[in-house]
């Protein structure tokens, strides 16, 4: 089990243009990416578009991405279900498989939003962490899940179980009580699931993150985290901010269809989203490039 500590990529899942999985772009992109400073990789999170796979298909992209991955990267597979039963089936079905998987992601259910108390969520996480073989991780997306998030308290009591390792972070203002309640632990560790956090993580002892830039620049996001070690907060800054603004002008635009433009524009293989998303617009793209080509990066 390879540790969480820097920048995993949440890997999107390019389809092509009649919606097919592209597994040799897929692969293409890992093979890439392994020659980059980033840690690891997230497969089937939200800009893996997970919701818009069956089962089947997700086992093949978890199947081909594991495969992909460089040896020395930490792979993390999502396998998330609005349902207790459907996650441990699923789960149950990727354990079967004995792929190089270090950690299992699993996003919070959030159909009936109202009932997603924290004895819900606490039982729920419970029950896949001991059905599990594999370490899970705790995934709270709120903009991706119906406004659902795990409250301190329920993460702070799931913390405790075992095989239960992290969470990832990816809403707006909970770092700061995520790291109240657990930070600081060598058993669990909290992700920013976001550049917009990833310093306030760090500030706070947090090992990275998962973030959607890295998948077009792996690099640049690694070196935030890189500088912030070796040279401390205020050089960390610095580069943070041009880069940031550089996000927020290109891949932050669209969501993950301004995810796979970004990456279509700087020879990565981000393909289509798959409907009823539609690619980025013609406009936005040509906004992408003439950003990316005033920063000074090599466009296709």
């Amino acid at each position: 089990m390879r540790k969480l500590d820097g920048i995993i990529i949440p890997a999107v899942t390019p389809f092509d243009r009649q919606g097919g999985i592209d597994f040799a772009a897929l692969q293409a992109n890992y093979h890439r990416w392994n020659g980059t400073a980033v840690c690891g990789y997230m497969c089937l999170g939200s800009n893996g578009e997970f919701r818009m796979l069956d089962d089947d298909e997700a086992l093949a992209v978890i199947k081909a991405s594991s495969q992909a991955a460089g040896e020395d990267k930490c792979f993390i597979a999502g396998v998330g279900r609005e349902s207790l039963a459907h996650t441990l089936r699923f789960l149950a079905r990727v354990e079967r498989e004995h792929l190089p998987i270090d950690y299992l992601s699993v996003l919070t259910p959030h159909y009936f939003k109202g009932l997603m108390t924290d004895e819900a969520l606490v039982d729920y996480y419970t029950a896949i962490a001991d059905a599990s073989s594999l370490p899970i991780l705790l995934y709270c997306a709120p903009d991706f899940a119906n406004s659902v998030c795990i409250s301190a308290e329920a993460v702070k009591a799931l913390a405790g179980h075992p095989n239960i390792h992290g969470i990832k972070d990816t809403s707006k203002d909970m770092m700061n009580a995520y790291m109240d309640a657990v930070g600081g632990r060598e058993d669990f560790q909290v992700l920013s699931g976001s550049m917009s956090t990833i310093l306030t993580c760090l500030d706070r002892g947090g090992k990275g993150g998962v973030v959607s830039a890295a998948n077009y620049f792996p690099e640049e996001c690694a070196r935030v985290v890189a500088l912030y070690r070796e040279q401390g907060r205020g050089a960390a800054q610095a580069y943070y901010d041009t880069l940031q603004a550089l996000i927020r002008k290109t891949g932050a635009r669209g969501s993950v269809s301004g995810v796979k433009c970004c990456m279509n524009l700087l020879g990565y293989a981000g393909g289509f989203p798959r409907k009823p998303v539609l690619p980025a617009a013609p406009q936005l793209e040509q906004e992408m490039r003439q950003a990316l080509e005033a920063a000074g990066h090599p466009v296709h």
